[in-house]
Formats: C-alpha cells, structure tokens, sequence
C-alpha cells in the first residue's frame, strides 16, 4: 500500500537539530529558539490563527495572514533568538471578526520591548483602523517582548493579532515567526542517570564522542553514536534510526563498563529523556493495557500540569495496566512517544517552567556494573505529527506497519483466521473438526491447538476452566492419553485442509516439580520457598539455560510442524526479579531476562524462516515496540476466555489497540449465528472458533453458510484495517452508547464503515460524517447484508454523512464503500 508522505526529518524543524546534535552532524541552528507567552488575558497564545476558536483566521482590517501570533490582550510573549538579530517585522492590529465589530473603538496599544527598554509603539487600535507597521531594530539582542494592552479596562473580544512576524538576524537570514507549530525538541541527549554523584548530562558532556553511520537506504538511516567518559571507564551507545519517510526516529541506549573494577553506582536510567520548548495546555493520550476488563485497550486522556503524572506496565509485563505508547497532543500538532521493553517500565509527563518534560524507561535500577560488563535499555520511538490528534494515530499506525511489524514472509502483514481449539481435546476429536472444516469449505489460515496438550495421561483437563492442565506447566511432553501418537497427526491434517497448524506454549513458567525445575533448579528464580506446585521463573538471563530453551523448543517446532508459535505467559515475573537482585544490583535480573527473551524469539526467528510468533500473556499483557517487531498478539485479551463476556468488549480492544497497533485479533467466544459477536470481535483477522471442545459436538445444523458469508467479509475488510482509522463516535463502554468507526485506504481510494447499537441503545439510525475522501469523486456504497446501497460524492458522505439504521438493540451494520471509477 501507499504510505503517506510526511516531512523528512532531516529538513524538519521539529526533529532536524536533535538528531543533528545526537548524531555529530553539522547543523546551523534555527534563529529562532524559542516562543514562550508570558502572560495573556485569556485563552492560550495561537499560531497561525486568532485567539477566536469560531472565527480562527488571523484577519487585520479585511486582510488575511498565514502567519502570525493570535493572543488577547493583555498580552507579553517572550521570543528568544539562537543569535544575534538585526530587525523585526510585523503588523499588528485587533483581529477582524464579528465578536470585535461589536466594540470597533480604539482600545489596545502594541508595543516591543528590547533589553528592558520599549523600543516601538502602535497607536490605540480598533478594528475598523488599518494595521500598525513595525519596524524594529533589534541591534544584537538575542530576546525580545511583545506586548498588547487594553486602554479602556474592557477586555471583552480584546483579540490581538501580530501578523506576518519575521526576524532578520544579524548574518542575514531571515525567519518568519507564528507559523504553527510550536519549534523542536531540546537538542540534549535523550537519556537520564545519576552516577555516583553527577548527573548524565555532565558526564556526557566529557565524554569522547564519535559517531558512524552504520547503514543508510532510502526509508532510514541508522547511526550509532559513542559516548566514552575516561574518568568512570563508562561507555555510552546510542543506536539511533532516522526515517526518512516518516517524522520519527527509534533509538536504545547501551551501556558498558570497559574499565577493570566495578563501576560508580549507576541510578534510575531512563532512556528516553526529552524536553519541549515553549508548551502550555497539553493533553495526553493513552490506553489501558490489557487487565482482563471490559475498559482494555480503552483510550484515556490526562491534561499535564506542573505536577509529574505517571504511566507504567504491571507486575513485570509491559502492557498489564497501560499501554506503552503515548500521544502529547497539543493544538495543531503533537508528540508520539513509545517504550520497546517487555518488562517494568515507567514514564513521566510533567510541565517544567517553559518546557514539557517526558521521561520514559525500565521502572527501576540501581546497579554497580562489573568490569567488562555491558546492559542496554529499552527502545523508544518518537513521532511527531501535525493536523489532528487522529492524523498522529494514523501516522503511527502507518510507520508500525511499514517499518516495525514482523512479517513471516517479509512482505505479507499477518492477518490471520485461525480456528481455536482446546489442547485437551483428543487427537480423533482434532481430526474430526478439520475434517469438517474442509468437508464444509472453511476459511481458515491456521488450525490451533491451545494450553492442554502436554503433562501425564491423568492430568487430561475438558477446557481451560476444569482439570489440572495448569499444573503440569513446565512438562512439554505429548499427553499420551490425549494424544497417543502425537501432534503430527494434527498438524499434518490441517495442512492437507489448507491451513497452517499453532500450538501453545509457555516456557518462561514452570510449576515447581516439574521434571526440568527438579533437573535443573539453577534455571529458575522463585518469589518464596520452592514448595510443589508454586510458580517458578525460567531465568532466560542465563546463557546456558536461554541457549537449552532454544534448542528444546526449536526441536519441538520441527517435531510437531508447528507454523505459528504461541507463546503464553501467565505469570507477574516481577517479584521474581527483584528478589533476585542485590542492593546494589537492582534491576540487572529484569534486564537479562527480557535481553534473554529477545534473543530467544530471534533465534526461533532465525532457525524457522516463515515462523509466526503469536504474543499471548494472559491476554494483550505484552504489547510494545519490541514484541511488535517480532510477534502479533492473535489473543489480545483474556476477557474473551469468559463464558458470560459481553460483545462490546472486543468493539472496544478493536477500537482501542487499533489507534497504536495496527494488527491483532481476538476471539468471538463461540456464538454461532451471532453476527454482532463476530463484527464486534473483526480486527485484522479474529480467532473463529468452530466446536473447540470434546463436550461442544459437531452439529449438523451448524449455519455453515453464515460461517463462510462472515469470513468472506472479514476478507473483504482486512485490507480496510491497514488504513487510517477514524472514530465517528466516542469510544465508551456504556451499552447504552453507539460505537462506529471507519477505516479508509487512501491508496485505495475505499473502505468500511462498522456501526454497532449495543443492548441498551434506545436510538435506531445515525448519520456518520465520513472522513479522508475525494469531495469529487463518486463512491458506491454496500451493506455487506443487504446489498447495494446506492453512489454518493465524496462531498455528501463527508457534509451530510452516510445514514445508518439499526431499528433493534444489539445489532451491526458493516458498510463497505469504494470508488467508482470516471466514465
């Protein structure tokens, strides 16, 4: 697909000087360095538009600027220059609407303020009067104030406008000011410590500094940056990706001590330190994670004060209780910001003076590193996007897609269909459900086999609710009672039906007394006395044990023809981890398990070319950059595993996770004939499940027809669910609400529109303003169940919108849409 075209960072304002400064290379800096409004005497100093929300152009006696500063009197806005300047230009006068005509008197005195000293002064200004010219020698200085106030002590609509602001420096060039936006990150180091008793600015500020450019295409260039301080023996390396064709760079930090003693104690390293200039009225955006509730993946939004507020993973697992990733949203623009580290992290989102502060990393360290001894950090990725909150998310979703989702063959997006089933189901069971799916022409990519498979022959468990299936985690050998002659039998049928085969594992828990925790219990951590049947950690921070646990399971792919590898995780490790640490080693177990991790998913990767990783802990309780690259969550929540789960709970992680990661799927909770569970459950693919246990028989008169009819739509939608996602209703958990979402490929030029009336609903239609169409261009319109709906303009759909009937509670419309083509 075609991927929107965003500045480059290497001539972004925004991202330009801070990659520079990492990186080593030569930049002249912006004149300009910053814009901070002092004071103002309401609402919140504007960019390129009036102070006036309902009348937004920066209007001056009947004339219109681009550029300029909308504030209200009484007003002071400080502009810092990078160097010295020669003059400043502008016009000013009180911004022309209907709100200002209802006083048109002379009212409100401009003026500049260089070195402490008015330097220009307009006239008493009012609406009706032509605009004031300035004019303004600067001679050197390096800041400067503009100032605004209201001389008749009203200051109703006191609407003050400095149009077309330009500053000549002294060198000559020249910069024009009031353009939106509100100027680039801070060009410092993205990484915070303490060591010892300095901070990391001042020991990166003596460090010998080198930088390479380890590869460049046409998409990114990737740097690597080094920081080697001679006092501390402590050498810093910045790993850092800058895109080309989107506004983002990546970037993990690694530390380590090349001296021959142990290194001064190094504290609270955050990865991802940034500060921006000249920001007021910010808004963050985020999700929860995945706590097995009807609110996951629900978005949430926070204003940012002064004081510090605070998101971070759960119990060891990146995504328990928020998501990692984060949208700073201010008017016109903002700042995407995301955490690779499967593990404890952290962040902070704080006003600071004239700055906003984001700190972001693993929760917790305090750690001494041995001589020769090295770490790393967790990745972070920085977006910055303009327009809209939603053109951020869409953004994001694009640069996932493109530049961070794994994909098997190197080119497909995975979006499968699978068919769940439960491991402990007997093997003739198996077959007789992938005969049925052949006999009756199923759609299906994948045959999976869930938690059961494995343990003695009387550990066998009807479902993931009754049985001892749990505990016998840890014993990966073939139950003999369920399954007599193994896997392969299974995995073989699917495959002469058309599907790949998915098994479950979980190598990272044992259950104490189980064989490998009896042969080898220097491979396991434990959070208390080892007694039978606790859960213990598989340590994958040990080489020996990581290197074992590859080969094992590597062997069991190759053994069982799996395609898909899933791996669950039903444990909070971090108890475990820091139990495990020393005072003066905190955080050290955390950081070699989750380096261990991936470096176990890489080599399962490397070994098996075309193998899929499904992410599974407890449901979506692992989602970040990192697993992202390597894995997709295909059972991105637990609650699904309920047998009284409602609905409105996969519309709501669809919705959700979506604006972050754009591939995932989730269950449908096996409700036959229920087209409002299916399309509430729809993503990039779904798990179907089809009769998923031995007590659950074949029956005969299964609406086999409703089954292909609702795959063939998914089909038809995947290619949708790569597109830009627009929500045309709030994203709530009321049943009482509606929820409608669209999904548009602009490449395509078509999309879908899902409209859901939940249970308590009392409204029947709506008209939904559809959005990112040609206004020129005629589209055909078709209810995926009752057919063609008839051709609209792009400009209708948009202005008055696409008209939606649900006349009954707890029902869908699926509304496909594409362009026709020009006779």
């Amino acid at each position: 697909m075609t991927h929107p075209t965003p500045a480059n960072p290497r001539t972004s304002p925004f991202l330009q000087p801070w990659v520079a400064n990492l990186v080593g290379r030569p930049l002249q800096p912006p004149p300009v360095a910053a814009v901070i409004c002092r004071r103002q005497g309401w609402g919140t100093l504007q960019k390129g538009r009036s102070i006036a929300d309902n009348h937004p152009a920066l209007c001056l006696n009947g004339e219109t600027f681009s550029t300029g500063f909308g504030t209200h009197a009484d007003s002071e806005i400080v502009v810092r220059l990078a160097a010295p300047g020669r003059t400043f230009r502008a016009r000013a006068g009180i911004n022309d609407s209907p709100l200002t005509h209802i006083a048109p008197v002379n009212r409100i005195v401009f003026s500049v303020e260089v070195a402490g000293r008015e330097v220009w002064t307009s006239p008493p200004l009012g609406v009706l009067d032509a605009a004031a010219v300035a004019d303004v020698p600067l001679a050197g200085a390096t800041e400067f104030v503009l100032r605004t106030r209201e001389i008749n002590g009203n200051l109703n609509y006191a609407h003050a406008n400095w149009c077309a602001p330009a500053v000549v420096m002294a060198d000559g060039r020249e910069a024009a000011l009031g353009t939106p936006g509100r100027g680039g990150l801070l060009a410092d180091p993205p990484i915070s410590f303490r060591c010892g008793d300095e901070t990391a600015p001042a020991l990166l500020a003596r460090s010998r500094r080198q930088h390479e450019i380890v590869s460049a295409t046409a998409d990114a260039t990737r740097h690597r940056g080094t920081f080697l301080d001679a006092t501390t023996g402590l050498e810093l390396v910045l790993e850092l990706t800058e895109f080309h064709d989107f506004p983002a760079v990546d970037w993990v930090w690694k530390i380590r001590n090349t001296g021959t003693a142990e290194a001064p104690l190094l504290e609270g390293i955050m990865g991802l330190e940034l500060a921006w200039p000249a920001i007021d009225q910010a808004r963050l955006r985020y999700a929860v994670g995945s706590p097995c509730r009807l609110d996951d993946f629900l978005l949430k939004e926070e204003p940012l004060t002064e004081t510090p507020f605070r998101l971070a993973g759960g119990g060891g697992r990146s995504s328990e209780v928020h998501l990692p990733f984060f949208n700073v949203m201010l008017d016109g623009e903002g700042l995407i910001t995301a955490v690779g580290w499967s593990g404890q992290w952290a962040a902070d989102f704080r006003l600071e003076g004239d700055c906003l502060r984001l700190t972001a990393g693993q929760e917790q360290t305090r750690l001494r590193l041995h001589a020769g001894e090295a770490i790393r950090t967790p990745s972070h990725l920085a977006l910055h996007w303009q327009g809209r909150p939603e053109d951020g998310h869409n953004l994001l979703r694009q640069l996932i897609l493109k530049h961070y989702t794994h994909r098997p063959d190197g080119q497909t997006v995975p979006a499968p269909i699978t068919c769940g089933t439960w491991g402990g189901m007997r093997t003739a069971a198996h077959l007789e459900r992938i005969q049925a799916i052949r006999e009756h022409r199923l759609d299906y990519d994948y045959y999976w086999i869930d938690a059961g498979w494995y343990g003695p022959a009387d550990s066998y468990s009807p479902d993931e609710h009754k049985g001892d299936w749990a505990k016998h985690v840890g014993n990966w050998q073939v139950n003999p009672k369920a399954h007599p002659h193994g896997l392969r039998l299974v995995s073989d049928a699917a495959r002469q039906a058309g599907m790949k085969f998915l098994l479950w594992f979980e190598p990272e828990r044992a259950i104490q007394g189980t064989p490998l925790t009896v042969e080898h219990p220097e491979w396991f951590l434990a959070a208390g006395p080892r007694a039978p049947g606790v859960n213990v950690l598989f340590n994958l921070g040990l080489p020996e044990a990581r290197e074992w646990l590859t080969d094992f399971i590597s062997g069991l792919i190759t053994e069982h023809g799996v395609d898909c590898y899933r791996q669950d995780f039903n444990m909070a490790p971090l108890p475990y981890w820091r139990q495990a640490d020393a005072p003066d080693r905190q955080g050290i177990s955390e950081i070699r398990h989750i380096e261990g991790l991936y470096a176990f998913w890489d080599g399962l990767l490397q070994r098996h070319p075309g193998l899929l990783i499904d992410n599974c802990a407890s449901g979506g309780r692992r989602l970040d950059l990192e697993t992202t690259r390597r894995s997709i969550p295909l059972w991105r929540s637990d609650v699904q595993c309920m047998p009284d789960s409602t609905p409105m709970a996969g519309q709501v992680q669809t919705a959700g996770l979506a604006h972050w990661i754009p591939c995932s799927t989730g269950g449908t909770n096996v409700r036959p004939g229920d087209t409002y569970n299916f399309r509430s459950a729809m993503c990039t693919g779904v798990v179907f499940h089809i009769f998923p246990y031995e007590y659950v028989p074949i029956r005969p008169d299964y609406p086999w027809d409703w089954h292909r009819k609702m795959t063939a739509d998914l089909r038809r939608a995947t290619p949708c669910f790569l597109g830009d996602l627009h929500l045309l209703t709030p994203l709530t958990t009321s049943p009482r609400d509606w929820l409608a979402y669209q999904l548009h490929r602009p490449d395509l030029n078509e999309g879908l529109l899902l409209a859901f009336r939940r249970e308590e609903s009392p409204f029947s239609a709506a008209e939904f303003a559809l959005q990112g169409l040609d206004p020129d261009t005629r589209y055909a319109v078709e209810d995926a169940d009752t057919g063609p709906v008839g051709e609209r303009t792009g400009r209708e759909l948009m202005a008055a919108g696409l008209p939606v009937a649900i006349p009954h509670p707890r029902d869908c419309r699926l509304v496909f849409y594409r362009a026709v083509p020009a006779p």
